[in-house]
């Protein structure tokens, strides 16, 4: 009894100290303010507080769900606003300038929108198209949209003319993790896993809960150690499944990565297998190896994709450019797949540039530009 009773006590001074935080927020009205899940999310918006607190130091924050994510940078100041109640209070009185945000279907869920804030922005977690991977609304409610590519100004226009809903502020920026990954990885690491990382998907019948099993028992039969890296999601929705493989492949030559950082796995990984994760575009343009994509289940957030159909998906462009497909009639042989693609797999380099500029802003210069947009959009 009075052990939950402490608890409680302690439970409601940290949430009293969460509020006056937000209190102080409301006050002052911050000019830059990001809001992350967690940590798993940090690396998307690096390089945007980093170019905005070289030029407005002092005035960025960086709230926060988790405890332990913050930006290691003097002039960002972190606030850890936890989850639950404390959130939803943020989110509906906050007043702030700018907020920037990864989080899809703002106004539709928890994290509310109020008019006490000026501008919502988004920025991509994700170098996908908006049109299949993500709920039909998701981008609806925001202000400003910091676009990859022109395929994300055709699909959100398309959609706003669609719909008959306001035109959004598109902002050309490019892919800001693109240029964290390529500044950070190590391409002389020398290749010898195979990588399997799923996306997460709303459907019951889906890739981690179908086949996964017997992909990696494939993989393991041929001797290649495996390295699984779950999406942050599926921690969220299928840890059941996730400490099934764990047991199931603890004496093997199975790795479960549960980092926050994908470069490492990237890095060491020979190949990649998924179905349809944003991942795959990033290991096939950045670390110029092959990704194998798992046919049988696919991956439709948006019941309005067929409006769309006109559109080819990022996703797709990737996957039919650079990709090789299997399907479940194929796992048992699959390390022949495995083989043929990293045999062939060599001298891209011109034809990955190419496809780059054809489809990316900004490639390699995302924090210069940003910092040349400033003066005029924010």
């Amino acid at each position: 009894m009075l052990k939950s009773l402490l608890s409680l006590i302690y439970k409601l001074k940290k949430n009293y100290q969460i509020f006056q935080k937000i209190i102080y927020l409301r006050k002052i009205k911050p000019k830059y303010l990001f809001y992350s899940e967690d940590k798993q999310y940090q690396k998307y918006a690096y390089l945007l507080i980093e170019t905005l607190a070289k030029k407005y130091p002092q005035e960025i924050y960086y709230i926060s769900s988790e405890i332990d994510d913050k930006i290691e940078n003097l002039n960002v100041k972190n606030i850890f606003i936890g989850k639950g109640l404390m959130l939803g209070i943020f989110f509906s009185i906050i007043r702030a300038q700018n907020i920037f945000l990864t989080l899809t279907d703002l106004g539709n869920h928890t994290v509310s929108k109020t008019k006490n804030v000026d501008k919502y922005i988004y920025y991509f977690h994700a170098p996908v198209s908006t049109t299949k991977n993500y709920t039909a609304t998701a981008f609806d409610n925001y202000d400003t949209i910091l676009c990859n590519g022109d395929y994300h100004l055709n699909e959100i226009r398309k959609r706003e003319l669609i719909k008959k809903i306001k035109k959004k502020e598109l902002i050309k920026t490019g892919y800001f993790y693109f240029d964290y990954l390529n500044n950070r990885m190590n391409k002389k690491i020398e290749a010898k896993e195979v990588l399997i990382a799923p996306s997460w998907n709303y459907n019951s019948k889906n890739f981690i809960n179908e086949n996964l099993e017997k992909i990696i028992q494939s993989v393991l039969d041929k001797d290649h150690t495996v390295k699984f890296r779950p999406h942050p999601e599926s921690f969220k929705r299928s840890m059941l499944t996730i400490n099934a493989l764990r047991n199931k492949f603890f004496n093997s030559k199975f790795i479960l990565d549960e980092t926050s950082e994908n470069i490492n796995a990237m890095e060491n990984a020979k190949c990649l297998i998924t179905d349809s994760s944003g991942i795959a575009i990033e290991f096939v343009l950045l670390f110029k190896k092959p990704t194998l994509y798992f046919e049988d289940n696919d991956k439709i957030h948006n019941i309005e994709f067929n409006d769309y159909k006109d559109l080819i998906t990022m996703d797709q462009k990737v996957k039919d450019t650079f990709g090789y497909t299997f399907k479940s009639e194929d796992i048992n042989e699959l390390y022949l797949l495995i083989d043929k693609s990293i045999g062939e797999f060599t001298n891209k380099d011109d034809e990955i540039k190419n496809f780059i500029d054809k489809n990316f802003y900004n490639y390699g210069r995302t924090a210069i530009n940003f910092n040349d947009l400033i003066k005029k959009d924010f």
